[in-house]
Parts: C-alpha cells; structure tokens; sequence
C-alpha cells in the first residue's frame, strides 16, 4: 500500500512540474515574447558559418509546442527518478546543452531550429523537479535510475 502512496506523489509531482512548464512557454508565447526571441536567432544565424536565408525551412509552433511538451515531460519523469541532487542537476545541464547545441547544427544544414521555449519550459520544470524537498530518510525511496 505504501509503494501505491508513492506512486501517486510521484505522477503527481510529474504533473505539477510539467504543467508549470508548459504553462511558462504559453504564457510567453501569447505575450509575444518567443517569437520575437525566434527572429532574433534567426538574424543571428544569418552571417558565416550558417548562411541560415530567411526563406531557410524552420519547424511548426504546432510542432515545436509538441516537441516542448515531450521533452518537458521526459526529462521531469527522469529528474524525479534519479537519487542526489548533483546527479540530477548534471542530467538538467547535460540535457540543456545538448538541446541548445540542436540549433547550430540544424542551421548548418540551412534549418532554422528555435530551441528558446523548450529550453525555458525543461529548464523550469527541470529546476522544480530538483529543488523540491525530497521524501523523508524514513519513508520508502523513489525507484533510481542507476
């Protein structure tokens, strides 16, 4: 019965962060403030080595909106299994540089990849996820990754 109390304040824990999020980079976007961040990278990525035009393909609001959502969710899920709090924040730095590190490359090959409102929405969430009080020393352990 404990392990199903558990389990509970896990999927719970897994929603209020993602959703907190999500809700950053919708409140963001309807305020007008990722686009204009989008365009800045975009006229950023114009010079050498990308040569990144303005008729260069970029990737859907619709579709970057999704991929936010499953990466939100995917990395909070993971944060919450994971023991200590310096591997948890080694695995938010790690996923944040790798994702950031998406939209050169992309440009390079003359795609535009804003990385801004998935970054914001897993990196808040993802600090949520660490900086909530752990369980007990009494109490039965989260399952680890390991």
């Amino acid at each position: 019965m404990h392990s199903h109390k558990h389990q509970d304040i896990l999927l719970m824990r897994w929603a209020l962060f993602s959703v907190t999020g999500i809700i950053l980079i919708v409140v963001l976007y309807s305020v007008g403030v990722t686009p204009a961040w989008a365009q800045g990278l975009k006229e950023a990525m114009a010079p050498a080595p990308f040569l990144l035009g303005p008729e260069a393909p970029a990737l859907s609001p619709g579709m970057g909106f999704l991929l936010c959502i499953a990466l939100t969710l995917a990395l909070v899920y993971d944060l919450l299994l994971i023991r200590g709090t310096f591997r948890k924040t080694a695995v938010l730095a790690a996923f944040l540089l790798l994702l950031a590190c998406f939209t050169p490359v992309l440009g390079l090959w003359g795609v535009f990849f804003n990385p801004v409102p998935c970054l914001l929405s897993a990196g808040c969430a993802g600090i949520l996820a660490i900086l909530w009080p752990q369980p007990p020393p009494h109490s039965e352990p989260p399952p680890a990754h390991e």
